[in-house]
């Protein structure tokens, strides 16, 4: 499931990276397959991630940076939502691809560093 999981990450990010290019450099918009994957991928990481963390749960392992990443993960996908919708403005694409590029950046560190004291 890990694997899964981390797959997943990679594949949400490079289609993040690629719908940021197309609206910043010519003010296009994705295609629309692009846009139906990214919805799949996110069901298929907030299934996996919520797998994992119910078998972390069950051993008692301290969890508080993976809800730390689902907090990040909702703001990503928010401000995504925001930056790649049709009628956002320039300022507003800009800004919620800074703000979901931050988050994804976020949650990244934190699968790596897996802070056991961070709240």
């Amino acid at each position: 499931m890990k694997h899964l999981h981390m797959l997943m990450a990679l594949l949400i990010i490079v289609l993040f990276i690629y719908q940021s290019y197309l609206v910043l450099s010519s003010n296009r918009r994705a295609p629309r397959a692009v846009k139906i994957a990214s919805h799949i991928l996110y069901a298929l990481i907030i299934v996996s991630g919520a797998v994992m963390l119910m078998q972390l749960m069950s051993v008692n392992a301290p969890v508080q940076w993976a809800f730390a990443k689902i907090i990040l993960l909702f703001t990503a996908i928010s401000a995504s939502v925001k930056a790649f919708k049709n009628h956002a403005t320039p300022a507003q694409r800009k800004a919620g691809i800074v703000i979901a590029g931050i988050a994804y950046f976020g949650i990244v560190v934190l699968a790596f560093t897996k802070p056991g004291n961070l709240f």
